[in-house]
C-alpha cells in the first residue's frame, strides 16, 4: 500500500509506516475499522518525532472517526488527512494486462500506469443517527459532505441537499469484521435521482452487534463506516 501511495516506508516506528514529502503515513488494519484512539496514537507520534502532517488511509472507519479526529488532531498541532484505501479487488482488476503480482510491482509500473486507474479519496463525511426500539434498530443518513474537488465544483450549484451526492449505499447489519454482506441497499435511479436516507432492520435476538455501512458517492468513491448498537 505504501507503494501504491507512492510514499517511502519508515522504520523505528510504531504507528508511522511511511512517509510521503512533508506527510507521516499510517495505514489502518486489514480486518478492522481504524478507530479515534488509534488516530490518536498516531497524532502522539507525530508530535514527538515533528511531523506536523499525517494521512491516515483505512478501508473501514469506526463512527466516530471523522471530523471529530481531525479536530483533535488540529488541537495538536497536526494536520490530519483521513484517506480511503482502494479495495484488494480493485488493485488486482488494475493489474490486468500486466502480468504482475499484487506484492511485487515495480515502482515505475506504479507510476507509469497504476496511478491512474487507483484512487485514493479523502473520506467523506458521513453523519448517522442511530435509532433502537426493542429489537427494531433504524439508520438514518443526516449528512454526507464530500472533500472539495473539482469534479464537485462543477456541480456544487446544482445539489440543493449534500445527501444527493449518494449514489448508493448499502448496509451489513451483522458485520463480522471480515466480509462484508449487502442485507439492504438503496441507489439512485432516473425516475427518482435520491436514495432512501432511512434503513430499518429486526434482529431475532438481543445482544450487540456490529453494522457496516458503505456508501458510494455519484464520483464512485467508497465511504465505510462501522456502527454498534445494542438490542435488548
Amino acid at each position: 500500500m505504501l507503494k501504491l501511495y507512492q510514499a517511502q516506508p519508515l522504520t523505528g516506528f510504531k504507528y508511522l509506516h511511511g512517509r510521503k514529502e512533508d506527510r507521516a503515513i499510517h495505514i489502518g488494519p486489514l480486518n478492522a475499522p481504524v478507530t479515534m484512539e488509534e488516530g490518536e496514537k498516531v497524532v502522539i507520534e507525530c508530535r514527538a518525532n515533528d511531523f506536523n502532517k499525517a494521512d491516515v488511509l483505512g478501508w473501514e472507519w469506526s463512527y466516530e472517526v471523522n471530523e471529530l479526529a481531525k479536530a483533535r488532531a488540529k488541537e495538536n498541532g497536526v494536520e490530519l488527512r483521513l484517506v480511503q484505501l482502494p479495495s484488494v479487488n480493485e488493485i488486482k482488476s488494475s493489474l490486468v494486462g500486466f502480468d504482475l503480482q499484487l506484492l511485487k510491482v515495480p515502482d515505475q509500473v506504479v507510476k507509469k500506469e497504476l496511478a491512474k486507474y487507483i484512487k485514493f479519496p479523502e473520506v467523506a463525511y458521513l453523519e448517522i443517527d442511530t435509532k433502537t426500539n426493542g429489537n427494531e434498530v433504524m439508520l438514518k443518513i443526516t449528512d454526507f459532505q464530500i472533500p472539495p474537488t473539482g469534479e464537485l465544483a462543477e456541480i456544487s450549484s446544482k445539489v440543493k441537499d449534500s445527501r444527493e451526492l449518494i449514489d448508493y449505499w448499502a448496509i451489513d447489519w451483522d458485520y463480522k469484521g471480515d466480509t462484508f454482506h449487502n442485507q439492504w441497499q438503496s441507489f439512485r435511479m432516473k425516475k427518482n435521482p435520491k436514495v432512501d436516507y432511512e434503513a430499518k432492520h429486526k434482529y431475532d435476538e438481543v445482544g450487540e452487534y456490529q453494522i457496516m455501512v458503505k456508501v458510494v458517492d455519484v464520483f464512485g468513491n467508497d465511504t465505510n463506516k462501522v456502527l454498534k448498537v445494542e438490542v435488548k
